[in-house]
């Protein structure tokens, strides 16, 4: 288990225990880590706990989240990094048993539970309690057992109850068992085949399921169909027999061109008073043992009704009008027996079907997978010829206009790498190395310090920092700029404004440039300055928005 130690501010020496899975820090209601300071957003950063790594986003947060002294949009904390929520120092601790303190505050007492070693900082235990050999480089250690209040390491708490604390565990279980299998699958074979099998199993699965409801429509249409027919022969039958009927002439009833229809299994003319088979003559006389006969005598209505899975009984009344009861009065019934399967297709059309829907599906599937690896294709070969174009000539910035935030940190940390062995001092691990600056936090660092609108641009025309004055100025969020390039401001006069000062401060670097322009009736100056820390490659430029002489 962890715990968040708050280390200054009215909360200082207060200690909260982390849960696994996501951790919400600021200042509102719902927060799980709630942080007493004005300069702390409602929803300010989330610290992410799982078995092997701690991962710190901010959340568009106001005034920022600093590891180290840096601010950072995400990144994964070590033990001895030290987090600041704004101007609150936390750090991550190993959390000792909860149970045997007072809440939320540590008082150095009860065994702490091994906490993995994320490389930096050696973890500080007493002598006695450190291990032998020390601790493994990188190996998450189980946690202790047999101590009061310990959990195995495989059992999160969910302090979050239903739908919330479903979904953790959910999450908490993709992470554990499912996607570690996936993630070995491109081990074993090559990525592009792995995604082929994904899509393929998505084709079938789909087509074979779109069958059912396809097959129970398709049954429902043809129950209805064979209700629909056999009442129109019962009812055919009634009256083509009606008259021979009311005369009592028996041997003139005929069913022979009712029989003769396709699908029809029986037709009967059954007797109302004493359930007789009047008619085909082969059967007249006898009872028929059919239950649907009997309900058709009961009902005394036209009818149709599925019998069993295969069978549709029909029965039409045959009758004369009473003048003593001024009432129809039912002599017999008509009644048939239809077949469903006649409508029915058999299994070489199913199958016909099948495979049909399966082609249409396998080639819209494989079209969608062309353009997905693609997708997938394309930023990594792209950014694979710009690196080996940077270490060719020299040059210290990789861009890709994807909308994908993690391909844009991996892209920032390898931007981050190319300046440090380019701009270096040559000695691999010495000054140059000891004394490389992060050129991206120090542009964001000063962004927060500049009171006016202020927006920082890399060398290669990356947004890398803006504070919230400018986003106003802009009429823009800091999230829609953030990583992106310049021309992502919707400002389209700003953004003209802004490539001409750039192009200015590129070819003469050591002068401050300026140009006017209007925001809301008000006339400003933009003011640009290129930031150099060799005197000639330019790491990034500092624009400012300022009111002119006289403006407000």
């Amino acid at each position: 288990m962890w715990a968040l130690r708050v280390l200054t501010g009215p909360q200082a020496g207060q200690m909260i225990e982390l849960k696994m899975g996501r951790n919400l820090i600021g200042r509102a209601p719902q927060c799980d880590i709630k942080l007493v300071s004005p300069g702390v957003s409602k929803e300010h950063t989330e610290i992410a706990v799982y078995k092997d790594k701690i991962v710190i986003t901010d959340l568009r947060s106001s005034n920022g989240t600093y590891l180290n002294g840096i601010r950072i949009q995400n990144g994964i904390m070590r033990l001895g990094d030290k987090l600041g929520v704004h101007d609150i120092l936390v750090d991550v601790i190993p959390a000792p048993d909860m149970r045997a303190q007072t809440p939320r505050q540590y008082t150095g007492t009860g065994v702490p539970a091994p906490m993995p070693y994320y490389g930096g900082a050696a973890p500080q235990m007493p002598p006695q309690q450190m291990p032998m050999g020390g601790m493994p480089h990188g190996m998450p250690q189980p946690m202790a057992t047999g101590m009061p209040g310990a959990a195995p390491a495989h059992a999160p708490a969910f302090q979050h109850g239903g739908l919330k604390g479903l979904m953790d565990k959910a999450h908490d279980y993709l992470d554990r068992v499912a996607l570690p299998g996936v993630y070995k699958l491109p081990q074993f074979m090559e990525l592009k085949m792995v995604l082929l099998g994904f899509v393929v199993l998505f084709i079938f699965s789909t087509t074979l399921l779109s069958m059912i409801p396809m097959v129970a429509i398709t049954r429902a249409s043809i129950i209805n169909e064979s209700k629909r027919r056999a009442a129109s022969i019962a009812r055919t039958v009634a009256t083509i027999n009606q008259a021979a009927l009311l005369q009592n002439s028996y041997s003139s009833l005929s069913t022979n061109a009712a029989e003769a229809e396709d699908g029809v299994k029986q037709v009967l003319i059954v007797q109302q008073s004493d359930g007789m088979i009047l008619a085909p003559a082969s059967r007249a006389g006898t009872t028929p043992d059919l239950p649907f006969v009997h309900g058709a005598r009961r009902e005394m209505r036209p009818q149709a009704v599925e019998v069993d899975s295969s069978t549709i009984g029909a029965s039409f009344p045959i009758g004369l009008f009473d003048p003593n009861t001024g009432e129809q009065s039912v002599k017999a019934h008509a009644i048939v027996l239809y077949d469903i399967g006649s409508l029915a297709f058999d299994d070489g059309r199913a199958i016909s079907l099948f495979m049909q829907t399966l082609v249409i599906a396998s080639l819209i599937g494989l079209l969608i997978y062309f353009f997905m690896y693609k997708l997938i294709e394309y930023p990594l070969v792209s950014l694979n010829k710009q690196l080996d174009a940077a270490m060719r000539e020299k040059k210290d910035n990789t861009e890709l206009n994807f909308m994908f935030p993690p391909l844009q940190a991996l892209i920032g940390n390898i931007n981050s790498l190319l300046s440090r062995y380019i701009h270096g001092d040559g000695d691999s691990g010495g000054a140059g190395a000891a004394g490389f600056v992060n050129k991206d936090g120090e542009a964001e660092n000063l962004v927060q310090i500049i009171g006016f609108p202020c927006i920082t641009i890399s060398g290669e025309g990356r947004i890398i920092a803006c504070n919230p004055a400018f986003t106003q100025v802009a009429r823009a969020d800091v999230g829609q700029l953030h990583g992106q390039l310049f021309k992502a401001i919707p400002d389209v006069a700003l953004q003209q404004n802004i490539e001409g000062l750039l192009v200015k401060a590129r070819d003469n670097s050591r002068m401050i440039h300026t140009d006017q322009l209007e925001f809301s009736g008000h006339l400003c100056i933009l003011s640009c300055q290129a930031m150099s820390s060799d005197g000639q490659h330019i790491d990034y430029f500092v624009i400012t928005v300022s009111p002119a002489e006289g403006g407000s």
